[in-house]
């Protein structure tokens, strides 16, 4: 076969390709249209998803920002205080009222932005003002929100620190052991371990296991050298000794 009717049987089977895919277009043609409308309209869809979820995720954080300066505002209770204030820095003249105040923020975060990456940290902060309004049961009830769901967040360890705060202030040792145990066993080491064991023993002194207070004590002051808690540590073990 020579080279021209080889090129002119190759040409004829491309021909033949295009013909079978012409055909085949127009005989389909609403179907593709269809097809790639739906295409297009996944793609759009998609894209709107992800614009009103990073639209969520942004109010969120325009929220949690407000409740972070909220929470760190300045209460100056009187004339003097008001003029010393930072000008421009909202002040509140009760720390009542400053917790109030981030309570609301709070709640609008968790019942408008739930599954937002900004909810934990609003637990967390809900958990501070519940606190500081003398609400105990439902401040730790927020904690607790947290440090179930979502254990992995960075402010999980402080809930849980806070968490065991109440217990303790509330005489509850055995509760507030718990909490301070996990934190002195967090392999994670987002919280500092030898507040954990001070805390845990604490409550073992509290739970009358004085033995296990003082042996907890001396883990602080081996493992720890340069914690700011060795004096307290020390000071615990002359007394119980």
């Amino acid at each position: 076969m020579k080279k021209y009717e080889r090129h002119l049987i190759k040409r004829d089977e491309l021909v033949t390709v295009f013909e079978k895919s012409s055909f085949y277009i127009e005989h389909h043609a609403r179907k593709i249209a269809l097809l790639g409308g739906g295409v297009v309209l996944l793609a759009i869809a998609g894209f709107a998803l992800r614009a009103s979820m990073t639209a969520r995720e942004d109010k969120a954080s325009f929220l949690m920002g407000q409740i972070i300066q909220t929470y760190r505002a300045p209460v100056a209770a009187s004339l003097e205080s008001l003029q010393q204030a930072v000008p421009g820095s909202k002040t509140y003249t009760t720390t009542e009222e400053r917790d109030q105040k981030v309570l609301e923020l709070t709640d609008e975060v968790l019942s408008r932005y739930a599954s937002s990456r900004s909810a934990p940290k609003a637990m967390y902060y809900k958990g501070l003002a519940l606190t500081g309004l003398k609400k105990p049961e439902e401040a730790a009830k927020a904690l607790q929100a947290l440090v179930t769901r979502h254990p992995a967040d960075f402010l999980a360890p402080m809930a849980r620190y806070q968490l065991g705060r109440l217990r303790e202030q509330e005489g509850n040792a055995s509760e507030a052991l718990i909490q301070y145990q996990a934190l002195a066993e967090d392999a994670q080491g987002l919280f500092p371990k030898e507040e954990g064991l001070m805390g845990v023993a604490r409550c073992q002194e509290a739970l009358g296991r004085k033995d296990e207070a003082i042996r907890t004590y001396r883990k602080i002051i081996g493992d720890f050298p340069e914690s700011d808690y060795q004096f307290e540590a020390r000071k615990r073990i002359e007394e119980l000794s």
